[in-house]
């Protein structure tokens, strides 16, 4: 597929002619919303306001109340908690799990759980999902801190925001980088690429249920479609 791409008109190019993903593919897909604001990443490192952490080491704690070490410490990929603007995805799951699963000898998070433990583990669920699957990295590991300002936002804006649009930019600027000579490696949202194929190409597609099988009562019924 990416051998297909053309980045003068962003689509794959094929013997019968060319075709592309559009932004409802992604929202049938992954049932991200279409409308809303852009989706805008502000990359300016915050000021230092506490005298022993950084900038970035204080934005993280107060986004997610877990603090990176800079120096030191590496996560279980080899990967520093904190590095050149980056946050560790493994350190953050790593803390969580420490934090909030019993089996670590955290406290489980439960309905009587404080606003402030909600609020920061459905945040760091959230920047899971954005840096390990809408907008991945190469290293599929490390996210930008630059998300961290979004996801710092109200519940109410995060949700007005164009997150399919965003999330198929990604993707196009993913592949036109893939088709370059000297790469080996891609990023961006490859699931969707892989779903829309199956969907647009059903001689690679594998064999599904049938419809008649999706049933009210299946619990994936309801979910996005790229789900089933």
């Amino acid at each position: 597929m990416v051998e297909r791409w053309r980045k003068e008109t962003h689509c794959f190019n094929f013997r019968e002619g060319e075709c592309t993903i559009t932004h409802k593919d992604i929202a049938i897909l992954t049932d991200l919303p279409i409308d809303g604001d852009v989706v805008c990443v502000d990359s300016t490192p915050p000021p230092k306001v506490v005298a022993n952490m950084s900038g970035w080491q204080h934005f993280i704690w107060t986004v997610t109340g877990l603090c990176p070490p800079e120096k030191g410490d590496h996560d279980a990929d080899g990967h520093p908690p904190l590095s050149k603007g980056q946050v560790s995805i493994t350190w953050l799951t790593a803390e969580i799990r420490r934090k909030h699963y019993p089996e670590f000898g955290g406290i489980p998070l439960t309905e009587e759980s404080s606003e402030r433990d909600k609020d920061i583990y459905a945040r760091i669920y959230i920047l899971g999902m954005i840096g390990g699957v809408f907008f991945p990295k190469k290293s599929n590991n490390l996210i930008s801190n630059s998300w961290l300002k979004i996801i710092l936002c109200s519940w109410d804006d995060m949700g007005n925001l164009s997150w399919a649009s965003a999330c198929l930019a990604h993707l196009y600027r993913s592949l036109c980088n893939a088709i370059a000579r000297a790469v080996k490696e891609i990023d961006g949202a490859m699931f969707i690429v892989q779903f829309w194929a199956w969907e647009h190409l059903p001689w690679i597609a594998p064999k599904v249920e049938p419809d008649k099988e999706w049933g009210p009562d299946h619990p994936l019924r309801h979910e996005a479609y790229g789900c089933r």
